[in-house]
């Protein structure tokens, strides 16, 4: 029996909480009846219908700001003085210096809207000044912050509960708990003395535990199924590993993001190191508290991927 997740399609055993695929919680009781949806108005740039309150379009990425309501004409959408400004025009309203934007990648890999980065910084989360991000129930509601400080843009995580990841553009070092996104798949790094620390007794050195010979594992790959939960794990040994869906010692050949061979885990002078092996939809690795970023850097909180553009 297996359960289909409501929020990507995927297929879940019937024993899984979480979906593999998204991490959505997995329930097989029937969801209640939708409610009616919000009033729709017309994108100008468009002419796609598109929720009423939203600021930007979710086919085009235009504006919404001028376009008429069902209950309003639009000669009083553009004199009435409870119109909500743009987004730019708030940014220049508070008299920041404008550095760029971020620009959301929907999952087709087109550009949706875009939210601009100033020298007064920006908080991305549920609860942010912008209606994009509003409906993903997998940000916090204060996510993640970008400053500017002293000429260099950094992000923070804000203790958020899904954390901020960055698009691997160099090899990046690993430490014992990072957690890794490749394709739909949650990867946590585990140094392996650190997971099972039992020392050989004196008498046989080559013992560990259950009694099993030491084959020369030094870390594991763990699959994270949810919150506090492990539903494999990949030994990682010798030279290193490779994950991929076609070649490696770690495979995801379900995954249809995970590219033939996506990236690889390997030591080097004593440290442990994470490439991304030129896969289409990239490697990446959640941050730990903040990171800087740069023009280009592709940044994941929740459900959004956001590249950095900066002027």
């Amino acid at each position: 029996m297996v359960i289909v997740c409501d929020s990507c399609g995927r297929e879940n055993e019937d024993e899984f909480k979480f979906c593999l695929g998204c991490g959505s919680e997995l329930s097989a009781e029937e969801s209640e009846p939708e409610q009616e949806g919000p009033q729709m108005v017309e994108c100008p740039s468009c002419n796609s219908e598109v929720p009423g309150g939203f600021k930007f379009c979710g086919q085009c990425g235009g504006s919404l700001v001028d376009a008429p309501s069902a209950s309003k004409s639009e000669s009083e959408t553009e004199d009435d003085p409870d119109t909500e400004p743009s987004i730019t025009a708030g940014a220049q309203q508070a008299g920041a210096e404008r550095l760029g934007e971020l620009t959301v990648i929907r999952p087709d890999g087109t550009e949706g809207a875009n939210i601009p980065l100033t020298s007064a910084g920006v908080i991305i989360g549920r609860d942010s000044e912008f209606d994009v991000l509003a409906d993903d129930s997998f940000l916090s509601p204060r996510h993640a912050e970008i400053r500017y400080d002293d000429g260099r843009l950094t992000i923070r995580d804000l203790e958020s509960l899904n954390g901020v990841f960055w698009r691997l553009r160099d090899d990046v070092k690993l430490q014992h708990g990072d957690l890794v996104r490749i394709g739909q798949e949650l990867l946590e790094y585990q140094e392996f003395a650190k997971v099972n620390p039992v020392e050989p007794t004196p008498d046989r050195p080559d013992l560990h535990a259950h009694g099993s010979p030491d084959p020369g594992v030094w870390a594991r790959l763990s699959l994270v199924g949810g919150p506090k939960v492990e539903t494999k794990a990949f030994p990682i040994m010798g030279d290193g590993a490779t994950i991929g869906r076609e070649v490696g010692s770690v495979l995801f050949r379900e995954d249809g993001f995970v590219s033939g061979k996506h990236a690889k885990i390997y030591r080097e002078d004593g440290e442990v190191y994470l490439r991304d092996l030129g896969s289409s939809n990239g490697s990446y690795i959640r941050i730990r508290k903040q990171r800087e970023i740069s023009h280009g850097d592709l940044v994941l909180v929740g459900q959004q991927l956001l590249r950095v553009t900066l002027d």
